[in-house]
């Protein structure tokens, strides 16, 4: 299996992420970003949610966490819950459906929504085997915490679960994500996300030195993140006019997000 492109950092391979995602070894972190649902045509021809998708995710190496960044869409006045066949899939390889987290995407764009409020946030899917703690790189104000923690199921509330915890100068991230969405269609890709996203999942389940996956590449924005905060990182692509993009933005001696 020949890469498109590598270096000490980065591999590229173009291809069917169904066929190259199980012969590439373990992996610490898969991030990625498929198109959703069939809102897109691509040169390849149509985009298969069902047969590419769930597919290609679901042979994700089990030692990973895996995340995967969806967004809404509607048919006949309703939201389709597309990705159920990813949720059964990968339950079916093993996999539980761990974490289900909100990208807020900051203000909701102008314009009429037909009837409904504007769009602000996205989803991120979280899958895995195990556990892993996140790590701990938020900053806090470092004081001690108050209120009285979580409603128990009879309503009543528990203690702080970690009182000796308080004041702490970092945290691990909050489930929702807060990243500014991308406005721009930069590096010829019809819909990049913004280089601070794949960057926070990474700081939160990676460490140095480990190796993060996005078998659906695009132009390579995770692949970026991952060289810049000293990761390795495989990206798949099928479409070569990306690879050739991806290549293009690691292989600078200064990589620009």
């Amino acid at each position: 299996m020949k890469p498109y492109y590598q270096d000490a950092h980065a591999t590229i391979y173009l291809g069917d992420c169904r066929e190259i995602i199980t012969n590439i070894g373990e992996v610490d972190l898969v991030f990625t970003s498929p198109p959703y649902g069939a809102q897109r045509e691509y040169t390849i021809g149509s985009f298969d949610w069902d047969h590419l998708v769930p597919p290609a995710i679901s042979v994700s190496p089990r030692c990973a966490q895996v995340i995967v960044n969806l967004g809404l869409i509607h048919k006949n006045g309703e939201i389709v819950q597309y990705w159920q066949t990813l949720v059964d899939a990968m339950r079916v390889a093993g996999f539980r459906f761990f974490g289900w987290y909100v990208w807020d995407q900051g203000d909701g764009l102008p314009g009429n929504w037909n009837g409904r409020l504007a769009p602000s946030h996205e989803w991120l899917f979280h899958f895995n085997v195990e556990a892993k703690q996140p790590n701990k790189w938020i900053k806090t104000q470092g004081r001690p915490a108050s209120g009285t923690g979580l409603r128990r199921p009879d309503g009543s509330r528990s203690g702080i679960s970690s009182p000796d915890k308080c004041g702490q100068p970092f945290k691990i991230p909050d489930s929702v994500v807060r990243v500014y969405r991308e406005m721009q269609r930069i590096w010829g890709h019809p819909a990049p996300f913004p280089s601070d996203l794949p960057s926070h999942i990474i700081k939160t389940y990676s460490a140095s030195g480990d190796k993060v996956l996005d078998p659906f590449m695009g132009s390579g924005t995770t692949l970026v993140a991952a060289k810049n905060l000293g990761r390795k990182s495989i990206g798949i692509e099928i479409e070569e006019r990306y690879c050739e993009i991806a290549a293009q933005r690691l292989s600078q001696e200064v990589l620009a997000l």
